[in-house]
């Protein structure tokens, strides 16, 4: 997004790539930082902020616009490679610039997912195994020496369902795997093999051989004896893996909330989300070009009401639209940390979600180009009085 567009545009020769690529560098590392930054606090186990919301993350995101462009927008303050590629098809800025301002673009954000992985690095923690307690009735996830596989920490609800919503079918993962929680040594090897054997063939499966075991299970019908491990097992290990892995991932990259026709619902979302914003943003920027001196305009600059004025759009547009996908509505927010996400050394990481990436990157490009065209032509008509 670009801050105060005309005067932006005239300054431009003043400002060599070098410096460009420095502020773009800077501004998206900045707002990914705060962005990022909220979502490792309100999803990670542990965290202060556990379970802040969608609405505390959209706060943060929105927060982080509006300081990268009070911070860096004088100089250039797209921060987002489909603002950019916009900026490009309108005419505003060339082709070489919208270059320079994407390769920076793309590692800030780079930079800025590596800064919250090491600042949250407690919390990114892999599964523990416990022992679990003698008056446990889960039988069916039993290993040799007892145990199963937890989170140190349950997600709150508004975690979960920032997190999960939708992506697993109808599998839930709301209750306790079980009643202990206390930190127990972890298992041998022999039992972590036992584990894998769990995962490959399913837990909480009734074997006809636990009838000849002791507890109060076995006293039940069998259809009614199965339904009762299930609850006293709560999420299988698969689950609870599961949902580890996708806590991990949503720190870094957007996820959608539904898998059914992902690619119509998620990809709509982020290009018309996409083109809001950028049309807002060019609106507002626009509307101070035609009605206003080039000096009150820097005076509004300087006082900080149009980084506000785009911070409250990035704000709104994520709490009444991100329900879909989380939402990115910036390739540089999405697939750069999705690349850091792929690389780190994160215990306990699941796959990257390569197969949903497109979406992140194409969708805002095109939505971008759309908001500004159709901003510039918005701008023509209030220039010629129509």
């Amino acid at each position: 997004i670009n801050l105060s567009w005309g005067t932006w545009l005239k300054k431009m020769g003043s400002y060599n790539d070098g410096q460009v690529w420095v502020a773009e560098l800077v501004g998206t590392t900045v707002f990914c930082v705060l962005g990022l930054g909220g979502i490792a606090n309100a999803v990670l186990p542990g965290t202060k902020g556990h379970g802040i919301g969608f609405l505390g993350i959209a706060f943060c995101f929105g927060w982080g616009v509006f300081l990268a462009l009070q911070f860096m927008g004088r100089i250039s303050g797209f921060y987002n490679p489909a603002v950019a590629l916009a900026g490009a098809v309108v005419g505003d800025i060339g082709w070489t610039r919208m270059l320079v301002c994407i390769s920076a673009e793309m590692v800030g954000g780079f930079v800025a997912a590596i800064l919250i992985w090491f600042t949250y690095l407690p919390h990114f923690q892999p599964l523990e195994f416990v022992q679990q307690g003698e008056d446990s009735l889960c039988n069916c996830c039993d290993l040799e020496t007892g145990g199963v596989a937890v989170i140190k920490q349950e997600l709150s609800e508004p975690a979960h369902r920032y997190v999960s919503a939708g992506t697993r079918g109808q599998r839930t993962t709301k209750s306790k795997v079980q009643p202990s929680d206390a930190e127990q040594p972890q298992l041998s090897a022999q039992s972590f093999w036992q584990t894998v054997k769990i995962l490959m063939t399913g837990a909480c499966k009734y074997d006809p051989q636990d009838d000849a075991n002791e507890g109060s299970v076995n006293k039940l019908h069998p259809g009614a004896r199965v339904k009762a491990k299930r609850q006293a097992c709560g999420p299988s290990v698969r689950q609870r893996i599961e949902e580890d892995q996708e806590v991990k991932l949503t720190v870094f990259c957007t996820r959608p909330s539904v898998r059914k026709h992902y690619w119509l619902y998620c990809f709509w979302a982020e290009c018309f989300l996409t083109f809001l914003l950028t049309y807002g943003a060019f609106s507002i920027s626009n509307q101070g070009n035609i009605l206003i001196s080039d000096g009150a305009e820097t005076s509004l600059y300087k006082t900080g009401l149009q980084p506000l004025l785009i911070g409250f759009l990035v704000f709104g547009l994520i709490l009444c639209g991100g329900g879909t996908t989380g939402p990115a509505l910036n390739p540089a927010r999405d697939l750069a940390p999705r690349f850091a996400h792929w690389i780190l050394p994160i215990p306990g990481k699941g796959p990257s979600e390569w197969w949903y990436s497109w979406v992140p990157i194409l969708a805002p490009c095109a939505g971008a180009v759309l908001g500004g065209l159709f901003a510039k032509s918005m701008k023509h008509m209030l220039v010629a009085g129509l």
